[in-house]
């Protein structure tokens, strides 16, 4: 469970930096590139190599390792933009609920026993996120514009599976932090294309951004390691661990952000949260 609450505050931490990003003006593909760039340095360090086959290993997994890398810089550059045009009520709710993707995924593929009270707290989780990132404004959004929260959903869900698959097929345990590495390192080759081949290129001498992408990149790098390690070290299943963790996700960011950035929940948020709480009691 230790791993689960570490991946679940990293994955939160993701939002408040990237909410503090935009109070201080930080440019975006900087800051991206930046945080992946120190993600991939971590992993390096982190990794500790025991395992004598880890060549072989890592052709096994290598092609994997890319397409995530390559998943995972199209997400953030798609949630940024749909954040800005459908709203980040709806664009948040097409994210988390992608955990529908890996769940099933897990129950279908691994043919992952589930019980009736475990039923429900999946179905009770995917109604509490529903509930947590509801806001008014969803109903105004022009229909235009869902199209990128659509894509959001169908690629988070897919980035999920594949990481799954990777955990329990490709990788060990002692692999994590390498792997996690070379996702990084992929995700931070193309954000540096991005960057260069933009028409203004920022500055990289502006602190904050040099500061908060070296953050993000911490917390981005414990948010995938972290996951990792709970689907292979706990004890519960992978859907339960996907669900509990996007669930608990959605929570703590709505949290977070009342408390640190004085963002409204409004009633049925807070019942939403009350309600992924309880769902965390049926799925334990």
């Amino acid at each position: 469970m230790v791993y689960l609450l570490a991946s679940i505050l990293s994955s939160s931490m993701i939002y408040v930096v990237f909410r503090l990003a935009k109070n201080y003006s930080c440019n975006l593909s900087t800051l991206i590139t930046i945080n992946y760039l120190t993600a991939t340095i971590l992993g390096f360090l982190l990794f500790q190599p025991t395992n004598g086959n880890l060549r072989n290993n890592v052709i096994q997994w290598l092609p994997f390792g890319i397409l995530l890398g390559v998943l995972f810089i199209v997400m953030f550059y798609l949630i940024g933009n749909s954040s800005q045009k459908a709203g980040i009520a709806v664009t948040t709710l097409a994210n988390k609920l992608s955990l529908v993707f890996p769940v099933l995924f897990s129950l279908l593929y691994f043919n992952e026993k589930i019980t009736l009270l475990k039923t429900t707290g999946l179905i009770t989780a995917f109604i509490a996120v529903f509930l947590t990132v509801y806001k008014k404004e969803i109903k105004k959004t022009n229909l235009l514009f869902l199209i990128l929260p659509v894509v959001i959903f169908i690629g988070s869900g897919i980035t999920d599976s594949v990481v799954k698959f990777v955990q329990a097929v490709k990788i060990n345990s002692e692999e994590a932090s390498i792997f996690s590495s070379l996702v990084f390192l992929v995700a931070f080759v193309i954000g540096v294309i991005i960057s260069f081949s933009q028409k203004k290129t920022a500055k990289l001498y502006h602190f904050p951004t040099l500061a908060l992408g070296t953050l993000l990149g911490i917390v981005n790098f414990g948010s995938l390691y972290f996951i990792i390690n709970a689907l292979n070290k706990s004890n519960l299943n992978s859907s339960m661990v996907f669900t509990i963790n996007n669930m608990s996700i959605v929570s703590l960011s709505a949290i977070l952000g009342t408390f640190l950035f004085h963002e409204k929940l409004n009633k049925i948020n807070i019942a939403g949260i009350f309600l992924a709480l309880l769902s965390l009691y049926f799925l334990i």
